[in-house]
């Protein structure tokens, strides 16, 4: 286990034991408490040269209140023995991509059950927007789809350059604005939510790539295919979450 003292204290996690495949912001590994409790820690693409010593704000805010929706966060910042950042969270059972990746098919009822609690995490910090959620970031913990990741993308938009962040994209799940590098707002993700929705509908994102040139063609000018034989009120929310246009898309309370 390495060990990593971070604002709130000392932690450890094992660099021999990911979590999960690598994302676009870091890869999460097996932790642990000081105590033995058994954790997730994820240690982010960046060091501090690229951050100039910015403090990760919105995660250590995060960690100080309880939420029903959004996977706890226990501490967040840079390593003081390293130049790396990293934020140590509660561990979930699993993944809502490890959930499509085993094959699961989805109902309207359970995806509509999904979405609603990806919005319900959503609505308990209105202010901030995630930037980067897909399924990957839909955790299972203590039975309910939590949302994990809060305030990394926004970190790392307010410490690399455009080049980078658009680098860290989840190009499936990204929205027109984001590949136009224009201010991302919460229809940003609105938009993914609709391309979760999709996914778990078709069993298969929106837009195929495979490219990143091919991604960004596709989510600025090409209309996602249409959700044939599905619910009409799930056909309809997809296609009004999944607007090319920001301002056109619904907004979160009415979804």
């Amino acid at each position: 286990m390495n060990q990593i003292k971070l604002p709130k204290g000392k932690w450890f996690y094992d660099p021999e034991k990911p979590l999960g495949p690598e994302g676009g912001f870091g890869i999460v590994f097996e932790g642990q408490s000081p105590k033995g409790e058994s954790l997730a820690v994820k240690r982010l693409k960046m060091e501090a040269n690229e951050a100039a010593h910015r403090e990760l704000r919105i995660a250590q805010e995060l960690s100080r209140q309880d939420f029903k929706n959004i996977i706890p966060c226990f501490d967040a910042g840079q390593d003081a023995e390293s130049d790396q950042y990293f934020v140590v969270m509660a561990k979930a059972e699993r993944s809502l991509q490890d959930e499509i990746n085993a094959g699961k098919k989805f109902s309207a009822e359970e995806t509509a059950n999904i979405i609603l609690q990806i919005v319900d995490g959503l609505l308990e910090v209105p202010d901030i927007v995630h930037r980067d959620l897909k399924p990957g970031n839909v955790l299972f913990h203590d039975g309910k789809w939590k949302i994990a990741d809060f305030g990394i993308a926004k970190f790392v938009e307010e410490s690399t350059s455009l080049k980078t962040l658009k680098g860290c994209l989840s190009p499936p799940f990204a929205a027109p604005e984001q590949w136009k590098n224009e201010k991302s707002s919460q229809a940003t993700d609105v938009y993914a939510l609709g391309c979760i929705c999709h996914y778990l509908l078709a069993g298969k994102p929106p837009f195929a790539g495979p490219q990143r040139e091919d991604y960004q063609r596709q989510h600025l000018s090409v209309e996602p295919p249409k959700l044939d034989n599905h619910a009409p009120f799930l056909r309809s929310l997809v296609s009004m979450l999944m607007r090319k246009s920001p301002e056109s898309r619904p907004l979160l309370k009415r979804v």
